[in-house]
Parts: C-alpha cells; structure tokens; sequence
C-alpha cells in the first residue's frame, strides 16, 4: 500500500469513495431524504478538487490517498484548527475496510506533524468510535448537528498522545 498526497485529476475517484463509504456506514442511520441529499449536494468534485489544491498550497492542511495496485481505496483531510488537526474526511472503501489503511492514513498525518488530532463523529457510528477509540481517540464531548436535515448527536474524539 502507498500513501501519497491527493492530486486533483484525484477528485471523481474520491468522491465516489466518499459517497460508496458513507451509504454503507449509514445506511440505518439516515432517512431516506437525508441520504438523498447526501448524494446531491456531498462532495461535488469541484469541492474535492479545491480542496485538495488548498492543501497543496497550505501549511495547515493534509489531503492524503491510500492506493492498492494503483487504485486508490481511502483517504484522509485534516485542517489546522488553532493548533489542533481536526479529520474533516477519512473513507476507505467497505471491502478495504479492517485492513489497516485508516490507520496508516492517520499515522501519516503524524508522520506529516499532525498533533494532537480530533474527529466528529456521528455518535452512532459505532464502527468507526471503536476504530477511533482502539487507535487511541479518547470521546471528549457530545453535541448535536442538523446534518443533512436530519439532527444526529455527534461525538468529539481526540487521540491521545503518551
């Protein structure tokens, strides 16, 4: 597996990523309406490509791809928020999934000098709060979002650093 910086020609196969991802994430999550609109309006292309060309130019911004056999299966997009890096996206597609790319994507980051890290998470995202937590996120707070229409509780992780 490689991780490479995203490059914008990246942005389809992104957002397909993203969408494909986050239809079977959510799948019992969201209504109907708000899946619906998930996929109208989520990660147009246009957006994708901006924001990997930001990230291109800017210090406080990481757009990272994982590819297998030259074909990119996950990503990540992290921003500088007053010091600390916040995970705006992190995809990787179902059948890749529980292989360690997300962990490798997020050890990246590090690598990169991302630190401290949080996340929002959907709070009924079970599956990605226990990846999050066993990587070493600790659940700090819990709000709630109007998130495509629909208001869901989200959960703030941050990873913990010995």
């Amino acid at each position: 597996m490689e991780i490479r910086e995203a490059i914008p020609t990246d942005a389809a196969r992104i957002h397909d990523i993203a969408i494909t991802s986050w239809m079977d994430t959510y799948e019992e999550i969201y209504s109907v309406n708000s899946k619906t609109h998930f996929v109208k309006e989520a990660y147009p292309q246009e957006e994708v490509a901006r924001a990997i060309r930001t990230a291109e130019e800017a210090r406080g911004e990481y757009f990272n791809v994982a590819i297998i056999e030259e074909e990119i299966v996950g990503f990540i997009h992290a921003i500088d928020v007053e010091g600390t890096w916040e995970i705006v996206r992190l995809y990787v597609l179902p059948k890749y999934q529980q292989n360690g790319i997300g962990r490798k994507l997020i050890r990246e980051l590090e690598h990169q000098g991302a630190s401290p890290i949080e996340v929002y998470v959907e709070s009924r995202n079970y599956k990605a709060r226990q990846f999050l937590v066993s990587f070493g996120f600790k659940e700090e707070s819990e709000t709630t979002e109007e998130i495509f229409g629909q208001v869901e509780p989200v959960t703030r992780l941050k990873r913990i650093y010995e």
